[in-house]
């Protein structure tokens, strides 16, 4: 699965991306069995806080279909450079004196030019 190739039907191994609602998108990998935390094959059942999902019934259904949990639904994405980002943690990044300078030399700032800095926080 690549982000260059678009394909309609989900296949085994494909990647997918499972859209809960807007805050929650992830990205989960197409396979009838997966490993158990003590190492144990077991299915591949992925939980949501509206209910469970059996990946391998995704095999077969064309991309963007609503798919039925035990407690409600989502949608299953083709993935896309957006949606991968989206569904990634972001953390706060702190920038140190250090860091600074580099970028201050970088942008070969000097005494009276305007700096327009914005950000989330």
């Amino acid at each position: 699965m690549s982000f260059s190739a678009y394909k309609e039907v989900i296949e085994e191994n494909d990647f997918a991306m499972l859209y809960v609602n807007f805050s929650t998108i992830i990205p989960i990998r197409v396979t009838e069995k997966t490993l158990s935390k003590k190492g144990v094959e077991v299915e591949n059942i992925f939980q949501t806080k509206y209910g469970a999902l059996k990946v391998s019934d995704l095999v077969g259904k064309k991309f963007g279909t609503k798919v039925s949990l035990s407690k409600g639904y989502a949608y299953v994405l083709h993935p896309t450079p957006e949606l991968w980002t989206k569904s990634l943690p972001h953390r706060t990044q702190i920038l140190y004196a250090t860091d600074i300078a580099m970028v201050i030399l970088q942008l070969e700032l000097k005494p009276g030019c305007v700096v327009v800095e914005s950000g989330t926080g």
